[in-house]
């Protein structure tokens, strides 16, 4: 009856991560197109069609961002052939599935895959969460796999329509930090022959991880290896963990003859704008503690988190270095919100040392439902929003795709390279196959940089010699507001009283002979000109 009921709970779990995973439903699937969450999915989503293209490629240069310079980017290959091989699945299910040809979906086997490549990888942390937790015989390994499932922060780390190599560093490091804590285990200790299997699980996913960014997990790896010394010098560097740390290395050095090496100092352009291109992105913005976030992540349990830990040590030693983890990672959240998705990570692993201090049971239960409140609550917030928060998804998804209706219609021909504000820039070179000025990646600030002097220009000659500079082809124009207030906090500058993007989006009447507003072919979609203009580039008669 017991392993029925944890199989039953396991199952459940799983079930729960793959549908809290999948929330947006509606806001990715929209008119019978997927539409993907933010700027950086399409870039990545790009980078995969490369790989489509041509298999066996490694993508070292960008040429559809910052154009025509292109950059060196920090992505690389694992995500990009994730997707490429989840398409030929997919693929191969719809020949079998749906041989009438009948589903929308069978001829966006990319942008499904893209779709879908996050939730599977948070399913599959889950999963080997799971198993992990049954194999030792963790107690209170239910709450641990239930947060997992639910919590906000990892469930964004692996949402739907969100490719992003962040959910397989979620995947990888879930693999790694149950590889350390199972080496940590007293059971394991004097077995040569586990030892040496966990050593190479948390060599090649330390590897691995390190493939995918040399950022978030390198930092991790430093910090759990400052652990390990500090906690059980000789434990790691035994024998037995020579072999994973041999093998991790050998597959680093072969990563790095690969895919070549990426990180450069930034530009003067880089430096110059960089902070002020920094305070757009959520993700790169410290942790405000006045605000709900934190608990809502992870629940009012974080706030005891320390305590708890603390007095669980003399029960399990593991306690406190899991506190040391916990605080490093809690201190690079209140640095930078994207740390958080490691935060809960780290977290979701000390809910059952956490209840050890409890010592019974009940109580631990009852104290950790009681916690789950704020959580519950962002949860509400999500699938039950308020009037004004479905008109903003409603209206946010009508852009979308009239913006994809628009651009397809005006670039059917090729039309070349195009300017348009940065977070535009990555969907509509996807959708069109035409490289753009600006990016969303940090590498692209000198492209980002000449958007925004252009939508700031106080006139029409310094907006053409950006347009001459970039060999610009066309131009789309924004709602004007959106676009000032974003260039001019890039820029560090008052918004000014005359911006060429009011013009351009109010205005066309006034446009200089350079620009020629784009008018739709009677069997073009139009509609997107409620929410954008566009218009071409006429190089006879850019001013000298």
């Amino acid at each position: 009856m017991k392993t029925a009921l944890r199989i039953g709970w396991i199952l459940l779990c799983l079930a729960l991560t793959l549908a809290a995973r999948c929330w947006n439903l509606r806001e990715v699937f929209i008119e019978g197109r997927i539409y993907f969450v933010d700027a950086d999915c399409y870039s990545r989503m790009m980078r995969a069609q490369m790989v489509a293209d041509h298999p066996g490629t490694i993508i070292r240069h960008h040429d559809f961002e910052n154009w025509p310079q292109g950059i060196t980017p920090h992505t690389t290959a694992p995500l990009d052939y994730l997707i490429v091989g989840l398409k030929s699945v997919l693929e191969a299910g719809f020949a079998v599935l749906d041989s009438d040809r009948t589903s929308v979906l069978r001829d966006q086997t990319l942008d499904l895959a893209g779709a879908l490549i996050s939730p599977l990888l948070g399913l599959g942390g889950a999963l080997f969460l799971a198993w992990w937790l049954w194999k030792f015989r963790v107690r209170f390994w239910g709450m641990a796999l239930l947060l997992y499932a639910i919590s906000p922060i990892l469930v964004h780390g692996t949402l739907l329509g969100r490719p992003d190599h962040q959910a397989l560093l979620i995947f990888l490091l879930t693999m790694a930090g149950c590889a350390e804590l199972a080496l940590a285990a007293p059971e394991v200790a004097t077995e040569s022959r586990t030892r040496r299997t966990w050593g190479l699980v948390a060599g090649v996913a330390w590897a691995l991880s390190l493939w995918v960014s040399l950022y978030e997990p390198l930092i991790l790896l430093v910090s759990v290896s400052a652990v390990w010394l500090i906690a059980n010098r000789r434990a790691w560097w035994s024998r037995d963990r020579r072999a994973g740390a041999l093998t991790a290395l050998a597959m680093v050095v072969i990563v790095l003859s690969l895919e070549g090496w990426r990180i450069a100092l930034p530009d003067a352009v880089g430096r110059a704008h960089f902070a002020n291109w920094q305070q757009m992105i959520g993700e790169l913005s410290p942790l405000d503690l006045r605000s709900p976030l934190l608990f809502g992540w992870l629940g009012w349990m974080i706030g005891a988190a320390p305590v708890l830990l603390f007095l669980a040590r003399k029960t399990d030693r593991r306690a406190l270095s899991l506190l040391a983890m916990l605080a490093v990672t809690f201190a690079l959240t209140l640095w930078q919100v994207r740390w958080g998705y490691f935060l809960a990570l780290v977290f979701v692993w000390t809910l059952p040392w956490q209840m050890l201090a409890l010592r019974r049971a009940g109580l631990a239960l009852l104290v950790f439902l009681a916690s789950l409140w704020p959580v519950m609550k962002d949860w509400d917030i999500r699938l039950f929003p308020d009037e004004l928060a479905q008109d903003q998804a409603a209206m946010h998804g009508a852009e979308l795709a009239a913006l994809r209706d628009l651009v397809m219609a005006t670039t059917a021909g090729n039309a070349g390279p195009f300017l348009a504000p940065w977070w535009l820039s990555p969907p509509v070179a996807y959708w069109t196959r035409n490289p753009g000025v600006a990016g969303s990646s940090h590498q692209s600030l000198p492209g980002i940089v000449d958007t925004a002097r252009f939508f700031l220009s106080p006139t029409p000659e310094s907006a053409a010699a950006i347009l001459r500079e970039r060999k610009v082809r066309w131009v789309l124009a924004d709602e004007p507001s959106r676009v000032i207030a974003t260039s001019a906090t890039l820029l560090a500058v008052p918004p000014p009283a005359e911006a060429f993007a009011t013009t351009l989006m109010d205005h066309p009447e006034e446009m200089p002979e350079f620009l020629r507003e784009w008018k739709p072919p009677p069997t073009a979609p139009s509609h997107g000109l409620r929410f954008y203009r566009l218009y071409q580039v006429d190089d006879a008669k850019l001013p000298p």
